[in-house]
């Protein structure tokens, strides 16, 4: 009841009047066919019945009800696809701000709350519509079952009652029937996810490439077949059980129904009813049986609808994955620091650490790098530090104050990031640059600046349609001409793209570089970095790179390893503590060292070398595509011998803490 109560609440605030209409209009229909019924058995009356009565008026009358009758169907379809058009704007708008009030990223990696966001997802798109439809449906079944189980009762008390009795079993039937299907929909959720995974994946421009190449079609077709066949078997077995449960039912009320048109007709023979009452009789009878599995399908849709329109109510009731301040500080530029003060994370209560006891401390205008073979935590720090997630354990202050005193929303305007994964969206060059500062997307100079500064400017300007153009082969753009087909960009393309938008925020006060040139060239990636200097010198920067040689200018460098910092300190600092940064940075360096003779030095970067090929130190954990730079058992290129890559430090931890996650989204 609170489920039809509440959809009923929304269509109502989505469009009243149209509402009210849709209602009234179902209740006319549900009396007409009493009405026609009586003024049919009176016509009939007064034919067979001498000095009768006047025909006209009963005729007249009946002729009216008929034209209500095949007036009211078209009108009710047209009332309730306004009331569905209304509601459909009105759901996805509380949808979506149910989705946006989350302010973190934790509900969204959990697998469940993925369930649960796509039956709410489901439930948003057809239950509101299909609760309301049911209501005035069943409103209307009610009120044409009255009609005619008052007819009934005039005549034959007796049979009106029994009709009544039958109709109990007939609607518990039914709605468990729309349980079944409610749970059915629930348990194979997982699976409907899956089985549309699969088959995105043979259409998806990311996955085609190799799709192809691997000739994986037939791979993830059977596999998309048989989530497919879970979900099907299971609705095959509750259809049959809901339909082995119907058939008595059915049964009992055509038993019913043919005694009491048996009663009715040798009634009408002894002269106990006219000719008028047969005819009303049979035809209430006949109502009522349509009236009853009316009544009581309509019931079933609703509650079937009622409990999967919960999971839309109840994703309006997740709580929120951040501490959110009830009077929120306003964030102030950063003019001194941003710490982390022993910070503890891990995932989940029952998942391994990713970070143990982490100190940072970066200072306004300050450059430091982040380093670390992978699965060190580096990304999942980046996370916090965007307020993406909160500490498990420690504070990050701004300046002093820690990140639970402001707003999520407020303290993300103060911060540019390109992530690891950046997002590549189809949409147009201008608009993949735009959105890094939404109240600005619209400036065309700013987001050619913004194009400049990372050195994609004249990549984009030779597109067909300029920064107008869509940087995707999913969508046709609508253009002079017509639709126009977009383009698309290369890896190396679309990481500047990425720079880009994040350089919009050129006010920003503090910038994250996580893997920012991972798809560039040497020059290239020096050229992002000299932009960011020009753009925001008094910026805070934290980069993160396996490039060791474009970090060693950084104010400092800090070592991550196993989730804690273990060095930290200059380029040369390191290397004279010949730690695990002077281990990797040597491995790199002789992978693109010049042979004896030819002027290089292994020491020194290999600067003199016209291409640089890095390789990790550690084995590696899954994660987004990056370079061959620190990534897991790459090869240097170019090494006549293998080289054996040294395990980074170990670093004790404490006896009351676990392990390191293996596996986890993070680096």
């Amino acid at each position: 009841m609170r489920s039809a109560a509440a959809a009923f609440a929304l269509a109502w605030r989505a469009g009243p009047a149209v509402v009210a209409a849709y209602v009234t209009v179902s209740v006319v229909a549900g009396l007409l066919p009493t009405a026609a019924a009586l003024l049919v058995s009176s016509l009939l009356d007064r034919l067979t019945t001498p000095g009768g009565g006047s025909l006209t008026p009963v005729a007249l009358l009946l002729v009216a009800a008929t034209l209500g009758t095949q007036l009211t169907t078209p009108a009710s379809e047209f009332l309730r696809g306004e009331s569905t058009r209304a509601l459909r704007v009105r759901v996805q708008g509380e949808m979506l701000d149910g989705v946006n009030r989350l302010p973190g990223m934790r509900h969204f990696e959990d697998p469940a709350f993925q369930d649960r966001l796509r039956l709410a997802q489901q439930a948003a798109g057809n239950a509101p519509d299909l609760l309301v439809g049911s209501v005035v449906s069943g409103l209307q079944a009610a009120v044409l079952l009255a009609g005619f189980l008052i007819t009934v009762f005039v005549i034959n008390p007796v049979l009106g009652a029994v009709t009544v009795l039958l109709a109990v079993p007939a609607l518990r039937t039914q709605l468990a029937a729309g349980r079944r299907r409610a749970e059915v929909l629930r348990d194979t959720m997982g699976n409907s996810r899956r089985e549309m995974f699969y088959g995105s994946l043979l259409s998806d421009t990311d996955t085609l490439k190799e799709v192809r190449l691997f000739n994986l079609q037939r791979y993830f077709t059977d596999r998309a077949a048989a989530e497919l066949r879970t979900v099907v078997r299971a609705e095959r077995g509750t259809d049959l059980r809901n339909l082995r449960e119907r058939v008595p039912d059915l049964l009992l009320g055509a038993a019913v129904f043919g005694a009491g048109l048996l009663w009715a007709v040798r009634a009408a023979g002894r002269g106990e009813l006219t000719v008028g009452d047969l005819s009303v009789f049979v035809t209430a009878t006949a109502g009522i049986q349509r009236g009853v599995a009316q009544l009581a399908s309509t019931t079933a849709t609703a509650y079937q609808a009622a409990l999967t329109f919960t999971y839309f109510r109840t994703l309006r009731d997740v709580p929120p994955d951040l501490e959110l301040a009830e009077r929120p500080r306003p964030v102030p530029a950063l003019a001194g620091r941003l710490e982390l003060r022993d910070v503890w994370f891990r995932y989940s209560p029952g998942s391994p650490w990713i970070l143990r006891g982490v100190d940072l401390s970066l200072g306004a205008g300050e450059v430091t790098a982040l380093v670390g073979v992978n699965g060190t935590g580096k990304s999942t720090l980046v996370k916090l530090l965007c307020r993406l997630y909160e500490p498990t354990r420690g504070r990050i202050l701004w300046d002093g104050a820690d990140l639970r005193d402001f707003d999520p929303a407020e303290l993300r305007e103060r911060v540019a990031a390109v992530f690891q994964d950046y997002g590549r969206y189809d949409l147009t060059a201008g608009e993949n640059i735009g959105i890094g500062r939404v109240g600005d997307a619209g400036r065309e100079d700013l987001v050619a600046e913004a194009a400049a500064a990372a050195g994609v400017h004249p990549r984009l300007s030779r597109l067909g349609q300029g920064y107008g153009t869509l940087l995707s082969r999913i969508f046709a753009s609508a253009g002079a001409a017509g639709a126009a087909v977009g383009e698309l960009l290369s890896g190396g393309e679309w990481q500047r793209v990425a720079v880009a938008r994040a350089f919009m925020r050129r006010d920003a006060d503090l910038m994250i570089l996580d893997e920012p040139s991972s798809g560039l060239d040497a020059a290239a990636e020096q050229e992002i970095h000299d932009s960011l200097r020009t753009l925001r010198a008094e910026a805070t920067v934290l980069v993160i790179s396996h490039r060791l040689s474009t970090v060693r200018d950084a104010d400092r460098i800090v070592v991550l390893g196993e989730g804690r910092i273990t060095e930290s300190g200059t380029h040369d600092e390191l290397i004279a503590l010949d730690g695990t940064y002077a281990r990797l940075f040597r491995l790199q360096s002789a992978g693109y060292a010049a042979p004896e003779g030819a002027g290089g030095t292994p020491g020194d970067g290999g600067r003199t070398a016209p291409e640089r090929k890095d390789v990790a130190g550690a084995e590696a954990v899954a994660e987004p595509e990056g370079p061959p730079d620190m990534k897991s058992g790459a090869e240097p290129v170019g090494v006549p011998e293998p080289v054996t890559t040294p395990e980074p430090v170990a670093v004790p931890e404490p006896a009351t803490v676990p392990g390191r996650a293996e596996g986890h989204p993070h680096r």
